[in-house]
């Protein structure tokens, strides 16, 4: 433990994240049948990987701690595990659909964003998802016939098919990770566009957690195309350099993954459970503000944050003795706090000129410090 506080470790996600770890290389080994079908020439990305594996995992974990994000969870848990579940799986679905793969939810910021974000989002997912299994063995190809115009591709050790090498399946087998390349390094520019023109963007954006994760994507990018380049055209000129230069940048990536902008891509799936949450709170209905008597919020949202004040021992804020500080909607609080500095400077100014006055009375804000 003493170890733990010098290196600002919290033991509970570090373990989850060792788990995570071992059960990883645990389905390396298995899928590679012992590690038989490795690639020596990618033990590199595997270690990284890995390393990328067990950071995101450590601070997912850490992040679930969080008492609110805690609280999600166990709902959204509470959800998957009970009748409703069966019930809610075409919602999900849908929400799936909408928050993951046509992430609606940037569209309705910018369409100049969304294409950016999208272009980003699907160019890493495909290029992940033919990397990985090849980096773990998972998938192979390897030559077939005397003179060898044919692939044999592999899935965890068992026959998949084999097609010609000079057939469309072959020629979109050994691309695609062109095409992912392409869509990254496109979504990079238009970000990188819309950030060099947004004044708000320019004004907070930060080098390490906005442009680095940018930059690293591009040399990702370019020096994969500059690999096909190099094989295509170049008789495999600087195909060794090239290889290394690629296989450094990736390596960089992964180990940034963890903690860049990068990681709210794993956190995104969880946006699922919230809409749920949510959606569960509407049907249930809204409870009104005890000042105004105009509903605003949600009756387990209400229930949820009186629990998560006792966790964070926030539980004092009462006014008139008997209603609770949750109890009242925005413009309720922003009146109290507006009487509150009246008093303090013995009516300076009157805090309620332009604020349309209720039937009910304010309750006494004598408890709320300016």
């Amino acid at each position: 433990m003493r170890v733990f506080d010098e290196l600002d470790l919290e033991a509970r996600p570090l373990l989850g994240a060792t788990l995570a770890t071992l059960a990883l290389c645990g389905a390396v080994a298995l899928g590679s049948r012992g590690g038989r079908w490795l690639d020596p020439a990618l033990l590199g990305y595997l270690l990284a990987t890995l390393f990328a594996c067990f950071g995101v995992a450590y601070r997912y974990f850490s992040w679930i701690e969080r008492p609110a994000t805690r609280m999600y969870f166990k709902h959204t848990l509470r959800t998957l595990l009970s009748l409703r579940a069966i019930k809610a799986v075409p919602r999900m679905a849908v929400l799936a659909l909408d928050q993951i793969v046509l992430q609606r939810f940037i569209e309705k910021r910018s369409l100049r964003r969304w294409g950016a974000h999208a272009l980003l989002a699907w160019g890493c997912l495909l290029g992940f998802a033919v990397t990985i299994p090849l980096v773990f063995g998972w998938v192979r190809f390897t030559s077939e016939g005397l003179d060898a115009t044919r692939y044999q591709a592999w899935v965890l050790g068992f026959p998949a098919g084999s097609f010609p090498l000079d057939s469309f399946m072959a020629f979109c087998s050994f691309h695609v990770l062109d095409l992912a390349a392409v869509m990254v390094i496109a979504g990079c520019v238009l970000s990188l566009i819309r950030r060099k023109q947004d004044e708000g963007d320019s004004a907070t954006q930060r080098f390490d957690l906005d442009l680095l994760p940018l930059v690293l994507l591009i040399a990702v990018s370019m020096t994969g195309l500059l690999l096909t380049a190099s094989e295509k055209w170049l008789q495999g000129r600087n195909f060794a350099t090239l290889s290394f230069l690629h296989e450094l940048t990736v390596i960089l990536l992964l180990l940034g993954l963890p903690f860049g902008k990068l990681f709210h891509v794993v956190q995104r799936p969880a946006q699922v459970g919230v809409t749920i949450y949510k959606a569960e709170g509407e049907a249930e209905g809204r409870l009104p503000c005890k000042s105004c008597g105009i509903p605003f919020i949600r009756a387990n949202q209400r229930r949820d944050l009186e629990a998560l004040w006792k966790v964070l021992e926030l539980d004092g804020a009462r006014h008139g003795g008997t209603v609770h500080h949750l109890d009242l909607c925005p413009q309720c609080k922003r009146r109290l706090v507006a009487k509150a500095q009246g008093e303090r400077l013995h009516g300076a100014f009157d805090p309620f000129a332009t604020i349309p006055v209720y039937a009910e009375p304010i309750p006494d804000s004598t408890s709320l410090k300016a």
